[in-house]
């Protein structure tokens, strides 16, 4: 299954639950991650590329000048960081793992889509427009319930209207944030949620989104019948994101890198789910909705409280 393996890179726990930015600085050698999926994955991104591209890539005319320098810093970064995996020769960029060459300088080249086909995280823009930052681009080939097309153009508010809580308690502040974020204080973030559909491309438009809030959610999953494989069937679906000022551009870039793994790894790392336990109380219900866990929030408790059980802590 693509993507889904048995190790954590990153599952950000709060205990108790708080609504919070939670950043990290960022070391800029760190900005792009390569795993064991990395082949597995760009199959599927080119897949999407092939059947989805309309929705998967998006772009405002104001952008083309920050998807360019996007793509030449990739040019730049991915040689250096992954030596046996890109080359890099003048103008030209050789992804040695898939065989592929790009010319950078070729300008008929569409940026989006040549950075959807190197690395495994998607890319978001956003720039300042009519005096606020607002989404002017990006290649969202793994979305986690939302829809590119549909956010195009909003600023970080109206993007995240769906999510509870985020106007009134961290609404003002990543506004801030994000206006002085510095090109030499890249920053990064994680955030978590449980599923029952490991598919990396999951586009939601809002009128799914606000089903979701009302615990209206098409499971694929009978939980009422699980027969004892809830490990198997449940997911946890870990987003990386990273946030890099532009140099040039003065554009904000946004990563966004998924890992899904099955909660069955929980049962041995029984510390871990003894933390998963702690966190899951503490989300408030509206929290827990948006997340998508309506529909098997207890059973997906029950499981992790049995994995827990095996510590000796």
């Amino acid at each position: 299954m693509v993507g889904v393996s048995g190790t954590y890179e990153y599952l950000p726990l709060k205990i108790p639950f708080r609504m919070t930015m939670g950043i990290e600085p960022l070391e800029m050698e760190d900005w792009v991650e390569i795993d064991v999926f990395y082949d597995e994955e760009m199959t599927l991104r080119r897949e999407i590329l092939e059947t989805r591209k309309e929705v998967a890539i998006v772009s405002r005319p104001e952008a083309a000048d920050a998807n360019w320098e996007v793509l030449e810093m990739l040019a730049e970064f991915l040689p250096q960081r992954f030596p046996s995996r890109f080359r890099r020769e003048g103008s030209m960029l050789f992804d040695l793992t898939i065989g592929d060459t790009y010319d950078i300088n070729d300008k008929s080249l569409d940026p989006l889509e040549v950075i959807a086909r190197l690395i495994q995280e998607d890319v978001c823009v956003m720039m300042k427009v009519d005096g606020k930052l607002r989404l002017v681009s990006g290649a969202v080939l793994f979305p986690q319930r939302w829809h590119l097309l549909e956010k195009m153009g909003m600023d970080m508010r109206s993007i995240h209207l769906p999510v509870p809580l985020y106007a009134d308690v961290i609404g003002s502040a990543v506004d801030h944030f994000m206006n002085r974020l510095k090109v030499d204080k890249p920053v990064w973030r994680a955030n978590w949620a449980i599923v029952d559909d490991p598919t990396l491309f999951q586009p939601l438009n809002e009128e799914d989104i606000y089903a979701a809030l009302q615990g209206n959610v098409k499971n694929n999953f009978d939980f009422q019948n699980h027969n004892g494989d809830v490990g198997s069937r449940l997911y946890t679906r870990c987003e990386r994101e990273t946030l890099v000022r532009l140099p040039r551009s003065g554009a904000i870039l946004f990563t966004i890198r998924t890992y899904i793994r099955p909660l069955t790894v929980f049962e041995s790392r029984p510390e871990l789910a003894k933390q998963m336990v702690r966190a899951m109380q503490s989300l408030p219900d509206s929290i827990a909705k948006y997340k998508t866990m309506a529909g098997f929030y207890d059973v997906a408790l029950e499981y992790l409280q049995r994995c827990a059980a095996q510590s000796t802590g």
